[in-house]
């Protein structure tokens, strides 16, 4: 099977003021940092069915992450603050001669097993898979914190970035029933990603917890909705809730507001193809809730809209050695 995915990503967001900043607007005054965020994000992949129970799906990430910035800038436009502007994650970022980012959109690369372990084979019934994989950490890092001080004051970085640059372990745990009534197919999927290493430059980066559950209609209630060779198969309810741990860095301890719950519910609709592809389309609304249990955390607050396209299709093909 290959596949390919395309999500745009929206990301409304605003913090209170930096303690120790010591930063002022034009009248003199400290103030709060907000803006926008956008990420444009294509990954494509395939799975290969190594026998009857195990396959591996390898997957590419392409990234670009922007951000609008909506605080004070001075009469050139250049924002007042050494801790945002407005930039692209796609190019590199200096503080003077200093690389701070290296810019890009190549993300970490992805490799990952999935066991069945058990299928009920016809009718209704129960689906488990268990996966395990790692991330293949690109180029694209930070080399400094965004928190690092000289003289007391913060020096210019970016918070944003396309990889952690720490190899990483995925495992997963699919559940998925298939029923006569409606949904007719429900499940979820809970992961676990955690690194096996720091990166380069000595950041660490934060364990995550997730977990995305799904319901789907009956393509019966759609069959009078085609255009061409495409027909509407299913509309049903998501929701993801991902819980984000502490990161830190090497010299500098654990990230401010690295902590992090994400909740997102959405709509998905899937689309079947006569040629035997298939179209998902997902949208979803949410927000993040920072978990500021530690002096170092302040005041944040983030509403995170999503649009995603997907397309995969089975390949008529056999790999005969692995049979």
């Amino acid at each position: 099977m290959i596949f390919s995915n395309y999500s745009y990503q929206y990301f409304d967001w605003w913090h209170d003021i930096i303690p120790d900043a010591n930063e002022f607007d034009l009248n003199g005054d400290s103030f709060e940092h907000e803006g926008l965020f956008n990420n444009n994000i294509l990954d494509l992949g395939f799975t290969i069915g190594l026998n009857d129970y195990w396959n591996v799906t390898f997957k590419q990430s392409l990234i670009e992450r922007c951000m609008d910035w909506e605080g004070p800038v001075d009469q050139s436009g250049n924002s007042l603050t050494v801790h945002h502007r407005t930039e692209c994650s796609s190019s590199d970022f200096y503080d003077g001669d200093s690389p701070i980012a290296y810019g890009g959109i190549l993300a970490d690369a992805n490799i990952n097993f999935r066991y069945l372990l058990y299928n009920q084979m016809k009718g209704p019934g129960s689906r488990v898979f268990f996966g395990f994989g790692f991330d293949v950490p690109s180029k694209n890092i930070l080399t400094e914190s965004p928190w690092t001080k000289t003289n007391g004051q913060y020096t210019a970085h970016r918070h944003f970035y396309i990889s952690d640059g720490a190899y990483k372990i995925n495992l997963e745990l699919q559940f998925f029933k298939k029923r006569i009534l409606f949904p007719v197919f429900w499940g979820g999927t809970l992961t676990y990603n955690f690194p096996l290493s720091d990166s380069k430059y000595g950041f660490t980066p934060s364990d995550r917890l997730g977990l995305s559950l799904l319901a789907m209609s009956s393509s019966r209630l759609f069959k009078k909705i085609k255009l061409g060779k495409f027909s509407l198969s299913s509309i049903g309810p998501t929701l993801t809730v991902l819980y984000t741990g502490r990161s830190s860095w090497s010299g500098q301890g654990l990230t401010p507001n690295s902590k992090s719950i994400l909740y997102m519910p959405g709509v998905n609709i899937l689309i079947s193809s006569k040629n035997g592809g298939g179209l998902g389309i997902n949208i979803t609304k949410g927000f993040q809730q920072y978990i500021n249990d530690r002096p170092i955390d302040i005041d944040e607050e983030l509403d995170i809209f999503t649009f995603s396209i997907n397309y995969r299709t089975v390949l008529n093909k056999r790999i005969d050695w692995l049979w």
